[in-house]
């Protein structure tokens, strides 16, 4: 598998982000050119490694409490591995039939960025909006990358504070949930009308919660999520 450096001088074997600090290959370094700092000569490992784990489909390294692979999707818990990608014919998720239509509102949220900016190797970006329709049984929230062949339907790839595979949006009938799917920096939930703060906690990996009209998902350093229903 091919290699390069980031800007900030980590070797990464992905080729759009880095796999280390984040930042977005052949970018402008953050803070400056940073150089890895060796490992300790007598012990070959840093005290404050964080254990992982090599995905058994992919190899590529994970979280040792995660429960689905970042990059495949391999769930840890029950071993079932993703199914097969046809690189000739990608497949399609069929519209879900319901009454009730959903659609979110990806916007940039300077409150949440007060919140956990440290996540992000950037200042918060500018206002903006999109609206990105669920017509299909799943929507995958994430950062695209195309050496790994992601391509979320709710790309986020600006913000860093974002995992590749972080969440997904599930639609069962008409019932819309989230689930995180072992995110680096977690994914929130909050209520119509409510906002969030330091006692907002993060979701449980691979718990679904119902979403309703007007609640807001928060992921990343400044990305906040308002799902629509248009039943």
């Amino acid at each position: 598998m091919s290699s390069a450096s980031c800007p900030n001088g980590h070797v990464s074997a992905d080729l759009d982000w880095c796999d280390t600090c984040g930042a977005k290959m052949g970018g402008a370094p953050s803070g400056g050119s940073v150089s890895p700092s060796p490992l300790p000569a007598s012990t070959g490992v840093s005290p404050l490694a964080t254990p992982t784990v090599n995905c058994p489909h992919c190899n590529e390294v994970n979280p040792a409490d995660a429960l689905f692979c970042e990059v495949c999707g391999y769930d840890f818990t029950t071993g079932q591995a993703p199914a097969p990608m046809v690189a000739t014919s990608p497949v399609t998720a069929q519209p879900v039939e319901s009454a009730v239509g959903w659609l979110v509102v990806v916007e940039v949220d300077q409150q949440w960025y007060g919140l956990k900016g440290t996540l992000a190797d950037q200042s918060c970006p500018a206002p903006s909006s999109s609206t990105v329709p669920l017509s299909n049984h799943t929507a995958l929230i994430g950062r695209s990358s195309a050496s790994r062949g992601l391509r979320p339907e709710v790309a986020l790839d600006a913000d860093t504070g974002v995992s590749r595979r972080h969440a997904q949006f599930v639609r069962d009938g008409d019932i819309l949930t989230v689930v995180d799917l072992s995110s680096t920096n977690g994914t929130y939930v909050v209520s119509s009308g409510a906002e969030p703060d330091d006692a907002t906690l993060a979701l449980v990996p691979g718990v679904p919660t119902e979403l309703h009209d007007g609640d807001r998902v928060y992921v990343g350093a400044w990305s906040r999520l308002t799902v629509r229903s248009r039943g």
